[in-house]
């Protein structure tokens, strides 16, 4: 009996070693969290069952988590005036950004005089 639940087992612990380290090579560089994929190949090798908890609890993206890319939005420093409820029409925000840019560069002609 005893025999009979060991061979079960290790057939178990080998078909879920198997099948993490083949999740582990399909799945894109991207998705991988925690190590990077040849150590978790290492992982699964050494410490097969723990190896493979770890794998699909940590390692592994979930399913439904998608990351969103950044977008040059995202960089930008956000003003009042910008964003997807802005009222302000592209032009007038050309005209306004030019106008900053403009200033700046005066102020860069001109420093200000320190008082030491």
């Amino acid at each position: 009996m005893l025999a009979r639940v060991l061979l079960v087992g290790s057939f178990v612990i080998v078909a879920v070693m198997i099948y993490a380290i083949v999740d582990v090579a399909v799945t894109p560089a991207s998705k991988v969290r925690g190590l990077p994929k040849p150590l978790w190949f290492v992982v699964l090798v050494v410490f097969p069952l723990i190896g493979a908890i770890l794998w699909f609890i940590m390692g592994k993206g979930r399913r439904g988590a998608t990351t969103k890319p950044a977008t040059p939005t995202d960089i930008v420093d956000r003003g009042p005036t910008s964003g997807p409820f802005s009222t302000e029409s592209v032009d007038d925000r050309i005209a306004r950004l030019e106008e900053e840019l403009r200033r700046l560069d005066e102020e860069g002609e001109n420093p200000p005089k320190d008082s030491a």
